[in-house]
């Protein structure tokens, strides 16, 4: 005689849970954000690493243009004036860009990555019935948005290191294959340093207040789905692309003490006050809703 035996559902499978755990008694913001960080590195690594090789390109794309391309690559007197400064050994032009489109370029990149995950991470929590979950748990409203806004601080901090890393290693190969010898200040160092990270935060801020206080704003229409955005990552890019411009021309003018007191300052009045937009507006029932 043989003793029935219990079926087992396939939902009790280890390899498919992907719930977050919901802790019971008074909840902790920071462990919300070390579990969505988990979820980001271990789900979405491909959706990581996918903006890094177009940045990689779109940097040596433009050295060697700058390189090989003749008078027509090479006519930017900005470029000139700010390698003279700040180096000597030749190939000018092309340290004027490193010094300028780098960190600008990363920038963008930067502010893009940072939007992707922050959208991609509202957009699936809603989708899978996070937000439902969260408040019904210990989880206040405030308390889900300084978590998500952890995730998207140490989101927007990673990429800045990575992008950071990666011109600092082009800049130095290129040093090291050429005869080039940079010299650069103090205040130089600090602006390409601090100011693409405060537009890295300002740039996930924006992402987060757009995603929750308007979500309508991110949803993909027709155009937007053909050059796979919206109206929310336009938004949420604009500090990256500012960043191009004004290192391309404040750079040279103003030097880069005065440069990072203004535009830095302008950069984290904008991050402060968006912070403060989601942490004191946001509304679970509008992201459900949208």
């Amino acid at each position: 005689m043989t003793t029935p035996t219990t079926p087992t559902s396939p939902t009790t499978s280890t390899a498919s849970v992907t719930e977050i755990v919901v802790p019971t008694g008074t909840a902790r913001p920071f462990a919300l954000t070390a579990a969505l960080l988990w979820r980001l590195v271990h789900e979405g690594r491909r959706h990581l690493l996918s903006p890094v090789v177009p940045f990689v390109l779109t940097l040596a794309v433009t050295v060697i243009t700058s390189c090989f391309g003749g008078d027509s690559a090479n006519s930017a007197g900005a470029f000139l004036s700010l390698a003279s400064d700040y180096s000597d050994g030749g190939h000018a032009v092309t340290v004027g860009i490193l010094l300028t489109l780098g960190p600008g370029t990363a920038a963008v990149f930067n502010a893009a990555s940072v939007t992707r995950a922050v959208q991609g991470l509202v957009g699936a929590e809603v989708a899978r019935g996070g937000f439902e979950e969260l408040l019904g748990s210990p989880y206040t409203p405030r308390r889900i948005a300084t978590a998500v806004l952890g995730f998207t601080l140490a989101t927007a901090t990673g990429f800045w290191a990575v992008y950071t890393a990666i011109t600092a290693a082009v800049t130095g190969a290129f040093v090291a294959a050429t005869s080039v010898h940079l010299h650069l200040p103090a205040a130089y160092v600090a602006l390409v340093t601090v100011f693409p990270l405060l537009i890295a935060w300002t740039s996930g801020s924006l992402a987060l207040l757009v995603s929750l206080l308007f979500p309508r704003l991110t949803q993909v229409g027709v155009a937007a789905a053909l050059s796979g955005g919206n109206l929310g990552n336009v938004v949420a890019v604009l500090p990256g692309l500012g960043a191009v411009f004004v290192l391309s021309y404040g750079l040279p003018s103003l030097g880069p003490a005065r440069l990072l007191l203004i535009a830095g300052g302008a950069t984290l009045l904008i991050a402060c006050a968006s912070v403060v937009l989601v942490t004191v507006r946001f509304d679970p029932e509008t992201v459900l809703d949208s």
